[in-house]
């Protein structure tokens, strides 16, 4: 009886753990670093996912506005999102990012249908995506500083024939 016992709770555990075990990433990132011309930054993470069981087939990753999309797997357990976003929100900082695999983004969208809060289900993993503010350009644009050096310069020269020819 014990053993049996043991067993199912032996079970229970096993599957509570989930399939793919514990896992980790690596992060590097991207971010646009020129935004003179520029309405929208981009973002790239691109990340290295290591499962003490099966790496999962598809991920599915959760943007703090509450966007879910697909991940690109771009190689042997790498994967990369992106998402691009306003420069007048764009700020530098970490983005964290909710990763789900089949079954947690069933469980995402089971969750929205139902009108409950995504961030009560339980992420596969979750990284942080380091990004950048882009540089929006000098703070003084250059035709400004030209009109008031022509200006200066018109002062300078209208004054000094002014005191030559008195």
């Amino acid at each position: 009886m014990s053993r049996q016992l043991f067993a199912i709770c032996l079970l229970a555990v096993a599957c509570a753990s989930g399939v793919y075990g514990s896992c980790k990433a690596t992060v590097s990132a991207f971010s646009t670093q020129d935004a003179t011309i520029l309405t929208q930054l981009a973002h790239v993470g691109e990340f290295t996912l290591q499962c003490s069981g099966a790496a999962p087939a598809s991920l599915f990753a959760e943007f703090p506005c509450g966007k879910v999309v697909p991940v690109a797997k771009v190689g042997d357990n790498k994967y990369q999102v992106s998402w691009v976003e306003d420069i007048k929100q764009g700020s530098s900082g970490n983005v964290q990012v909710r990763l789900f695999d089949e079954d947690g983004y069933a469980n995402v969208r089971k969750a929205q249908r139902d009108g409950d809060k995504v961030s009560s289900v339980k992420s596969l993993l979750d990284i942080a995506v380091p990004t950048k503010s882009a540089y929006k350009g000098p703070w003084v644009k250059a035709e400004l500083l030209a009109a008031f050096l022509v200006g200066g310069v018109a002062y300078f020269a209208f004054n000094t024939k002014g005191k030559v020819q008195a």
